[in-house]
């Protein structure tokens, strides 16, 4: 089969490389429907993590697909499923996943799709994925929306999700403050806190094209060097810049909770001092997408998220290199498959 391969900073091509079969009882093949971008591939495209470094390696975490095949013990899912596919590689059973926390499964650790880490999985670019205990990985998509704006959903949509649901559980009359610059994060934050946590939503950033994205989203926009207010619920910083991570952690109000989506490769000041004085709740780490997938699917089907406003094009399978390394790849490129 073919596979998307990571070569160096600003190269990527299609290697012939084997493709997977059932190893396991418990595995299903999937035939990948669409792909998209994390927001972290851009990143590791353009030479700013310390993953650029060691390619070639298969790229890609997030997409949609199609069931081909299942293990003898794979209950829930037959040859033919539509599916979204989590980034992660859990086992779904251990003391971690058991509460959640799949990102840190016990028996497989770090080790997920599209990254030289803990073991090679593949890339969800690649034209056949293998994925153990297919039960607990993979997610049926509702059969009433068009699959191709739902490729994010093992990471960054259901990641908006997570960012804002829990941590405005409670709160009358939310406000919430959402700080981008990596991608697509901060854009479907914005979603669901507009539509699912109906709360007063600001995105601050000064991408013209993501801002425009998050007025249509429903957001309040303003440029992140404008003065802005620090009476925020919840603040989310999705932007991977110091500037506006500090600008995150002094929005919230006494006891407000700010999630960092952004992953920093470097040491960060954070203004200590002040977050006591104020009282934060400061998160920062990976995605747990698997329990997050189901509600942020239920809400897609429902029409109350709108995935598709922040889809930047869609493009044939064959173009990812050009687009990926090109000027114009987009915070949230999409590329189909044929022969579905």
């Amino acid at each position: 089969m073919k596979s998307l391969m990571f070569v160096k900073p600003g190269e990527l091509r299609f290697d012939e490389v084997e493709a997977p079969t059932i190893l396991e009882g418990t595995d299903a093949l999937v035939r990948p429907i669409a792909s998209t971008t994390c927001d972290l591939d851009h990143h590791v495209i353009a030479d700013k993590t310390p993953f650029s470094g060691f390619g070639p390696f298969p790229l890609g975490h997030e997409c949609v697909a199609r069931v081909v095949e299942v293990g003898p013990d794979c209950a829930t899912f037959q040859v033919g499923d539509a599916v979204g596919v989590a980034w992660h590689i859990a086992c779904g059973s251990c003391a971690q996943c058991s509460i959640d926390h799949p990102a840190r499964c016990l028996k497989h650790g770090d080790s997920q799709y599209g990254l030289p880490v803990n073991g090679m999985w593949g890339g969800t670019f690649d034209e056949l994925v293998r994925v153990p205990y297919a039960d607990y990985n993979l997610v049926k998509l509702p059969a009433n929306v068009d699959p191709v704006h739902l490729a994010s959903i093992g990471d960054n949509l259901a990641l908006g999700w997570e960012t804002v649901m829990p941590s405005v559980e409670g709160i009358a009359d939310p406000k919430v403050a959402v700080f981008g610059g990596t991608g697509s994060i901060g854009l479907y934050t914005v979603d669901v806190a507009v539509h699912c946590a109906a709360a007063h939503t600001v995105y601050f950033d000064d991408d013209p094209v993501r801002m425009e994205a998050a007025a249509r989203l429903g957001a309040e926009v303003q440029h992140i060097n404008d003065k802005h207010d620090k009476d925020f619920h919840v603040a989310v910083d999705a932007s991977c810049d110091p500037h506006r991570l500090r600008k995150a952690l002094l929005s919230v109000v006494p006891e407000g909770t700010v999630n960092s989506v952004g992953i920093y490769f470097d040491e960060v000041p954070i203004p200590l001092l002040a977050l006591y004085q104020r009282g934060v709740n400061f998160h920062n780490g990976k995605g747990m997408a698997r329990p997050n997938m189901t509600p942020t699917l239920a809400a897609v089907a429902e029409g109350v998220l709108h995935p598709e406003l922040v889809t930047s094009g869609i493009y044939p399978w064959e173009q990812i290199p050009d687009v990926l390394t090109g000027p114009d790849a987009g915070h949230k490129p999409i590329f189909v498959l044929g022969d579905q």
